[in-house]
């Protein structure tokens, strides 16, 4: 029997504070927004630096794929949730586009966001047209069903991009029993809480083997992201054309 996935259920839930987000004040927006996406787990959350520092290294290792001499133009992302990752990409001048399930965080993302562009659909829906130069998911992953599946939206994000993939907070396979001795540890009734929410973790190796597959190259790193309490177990993947 395969097991209960509520995920779906429970993005479709959330939402944020509508008299923050028409604030105008750039970093409240922001952290409600992430607030929003699942960022408040554990009391204090993580701090606003912090995320800007992981923007600020996601920007600077996408645009290792483009050829020489050429910005990053346009990012799209899958699982966008409320839309914070793109709402920094915007501000920084950068065309945006995006795909998620949650009826709910898209209503939030239509209001912070300039693009159009916003699709609500399942991941493995994700249209290849048009193209961006980098297509990313941050945190997403986690809470696909398999292995198979994963590989079939990577697919598709592989098709979408012009230049970069970036795959970002990937539970790491090696450390999901230390992972989930954790998350006992600082979630008080961690096993009633999450009933029904599984998270997926990947081997580097999936991600090597789908690089070789596509002639694609590859970089995969920790995730340094102070006081973010999952750092430790997760990594990073980084997809480049040659």
């Amino acid at each position: 029997m395969a097991e209960e996935n509520n995920w779906k259920a429970l993005w479709g839930s959330r939402t944020a504070e509508k008299s923050i987000l028409q604030g105008g004040d750039p970093r409240k927006v922001f952290l409600e927004l992430k607030r929003s996406d699942g960022f408040d787990v554990v009391e204090g959350g993580i701090p606003y630096e912090t995320f800007l520092a992981q923007y600020r290294q996601m920007k600077e290792r996408l645009s290792r794929g483009l050829p020489q001499g050429k910005t990053l133009r346009s990012v799209y992302e899958v699982g966008c949730g409320s839309g914070a990752n793109l709402f920094l990409f915007e501000n920084d001048g950068i065309t945006c586009g995006a795909i998620d399930y949650s009826e709910s965080l898209l209503g939030c993302a239509k209001q912070v966001l300039r693009t159009a562009d916003i699709r609500c659909d399942e991941a493995c829906e994700l249209p290849v047209e048009p193209k961006y130069d980098a297509v990313i998911s941050v945190s997403v992953f986690g809470y696909f069903t398999d292995e198979s599946y994963a590989e079939t939206v990577l697919e598709k994000m592989c098709q979408k991009a012009r230049y970069s993939i970036g795959i970002l907070e990937l539970a790491d396979a090696e450390k999901e029993d230390a992972y989930t001795a954790y998350r006992k540890q600082i979630i008080p009734n961690y096993e009633e809480r999450y009933k029904g929410l599984p998270r997926q973790f990947y081997s580097k190796e999936f991600f090597e083997t789908f690089a070789r597959k596509h002639g694609m190259g590859i970089e995969i790193t920790s995730v340094n992201m102070k006081d973010y309490w999952n750092s430790q177990f997760y990594f990073d993947c980084y997809l480049f054309r040659r």
